[in-house]
């Protein structure tokens, strides 16, 4: 085979796995306001890799995914869950979880101290004696 025949060939086309789990990684790395280079730091990895592998360019290996999992404090499925969605509903992501968090507390503290004003409810009647 001439050397002009290999060089015009077309590389083998990418999984189309890639992109959602390149989207994935992304998101699960913002949520936690990673930086690519501070993800690659935890992962071993470098970060222009990550870069490739958001961009759905690099097929990264089964050990990068668990690299990048222990990184990112996860289940090595949580990569895939956009992917391959279970029966598990909806999951909120730790951000939501916090800001519900927050918003509970304040709720309970307001709830506080509406009660607190409140007078205290009047103790109940004794029954009435019936006529015989």
């Amino acid at each position: 085979m001439s050397r002009r025949k290999v060089a015009n060939e077309k590389p083998p086309p990418r999984p189309a796995i890639l992109r959602p789990l390149g989207n994935q990684l992304r998101r699960l790395r913002l949520e936690r306001k990673l930086s690519q280079e501070r993800l690659a730091e935890l992962a071993g990895l470098n970060y222009k890799y990550i870069g490739r592998i958001e961009l759905a360019k690099a097929d990264p290996g089964a050990d990068v995914l668990v690299r990048l999992a222990r990184a990112l404090t996860i289940p090595v499925g949580e990569l895939f869950a956009t992917i391959t969605p279970g029966d598990r509903g909806h999951q909120l992501s730790p951000a939501d979880v916090e800001a519900l968090s927050s918003a509970l507390g304040a709720l309970t503290a307001v709830a506080n101290r509406i009660v607190a004003q409140q007078p205290q409810a009047l103790p109940s009647r004794a029954p009435r004696r019936t006529r015989r």
